[in-house]
């Protein structure tokens, strides 16, 4: 009996470790298909919310880049409309489609408070970086098919800013695209910050008639250290406006992504 007892009891451990492997593989495949929200805490508890979508057919040995999206003030993230859908299909990429601080679905502080960008000094803009550092910090932890070390980041306005500042604090970013960045916005100097930012190429675009931004630029692209482009427009609003209304625009972003994500391959196609 004690024989048929230890027997059963083996049966069921083995039968239990089976379960509970096949459980969390198929959890884990099912989390890590399509496009889902992300509800992260950064390092002062801030609820940081994003919609993080994979292709399908992503794996551990296929690993596929990540582009971050980032809105401008005021907005949130659904201001890019299905332009991130769009650099998916096109690019085979992940992408991550941020809620800034204080804006959209991101107002939760660490009580449950909700706190909006209204109410914000610019010690609390500051913030924004780190907000997404630590966002890119756990989607490389929690999704092993991204390839973390290529990541390019397309800003808006103030997200434009929070995307170079992210950029020059040591994040992998390969390139980042610039829609009507600013000199110097809420607590933001970028001049020192595009030089940190070192030899990796950057994108910037912005109308004419958007007239800080356009001096911004011209200012900031004689601080780049990489390959650089500006494009200016005569017309067409400031930030996602110009993807709205520049025709050019967005397959201009599309190609500069993967010119700078997938390099070999454009190697390949010249040769």
């Amino acid at each position: 009996m004690n024989k048929m007892n230890k027997i059963l009891s083996f049966l069921l451990i083995v039968f239990l470790c089976v379960f509970l492997f096949t459980a969390d593989a198929s959890f884990a495949k099912k989390k890590k298909k399509g496009a889902v929200e992300l509800d992260i805490q950064v390092r002062d508890g801030f609820h940081i919310i994003g919609l993080l979508d994979v292709p399908k057919k992503t794996t551990v040995k296929n690993k596929v880049p990540l582009v971050v999206f980032l809105h401008s003030i005021g907005e949130d993230s659904t201001e890019w409309g299905t332009f991130p859908s769009t650099v998916k299909e096109q690019l085979n990429v992940a992408t991550l489609n941020i809620n800034l601080r204080g804006h959209g679905k991101s107002v939760l502080n660490k009580n449950s408070r909700k706190v909006y960008w209204q109410n914000f000094q610019d010690k609390d803009f500051k913030k924004f970086p780190y907000d997404v550092i630590d966002v890119l910090k756990y989607v490389k932890e929690q999704y092993p098919e991204i390839d973390s070390s290529k990541v390019a980041i397309v800003g808006a306005s103030l997200g434009a800013n929070t995307a170079l500042m992210t950029g020059s604090y040591g994040i992998s970013a390969k390139t980042i695209i610039m829609l009507s960045p600013m000199l110097n916005y809420k607590g933001y100097d970028l001049r020192l910050p595009i030089v940190k930012y070192g030899n990796h190429p950057l994108l910037f675009m912005v109308s004419k008639k958007d007239v800080y931004p356009y001096q911004s630029c011209i200012e900031l692209i004689k601080f780049a250290q990489g390959k650089k482009l500006l494009k200016t427009y005569p017309y067409g609003g400031s930030g996602v406006n110009l993807i709205k209304f520049q025709p050019d625009a967005k397959p201009l972003i599309i190609n500069w992504i993967k010119e700078s994500l997938f390099p070999q391959s454009q190697k390949a196609k010249k040769s």
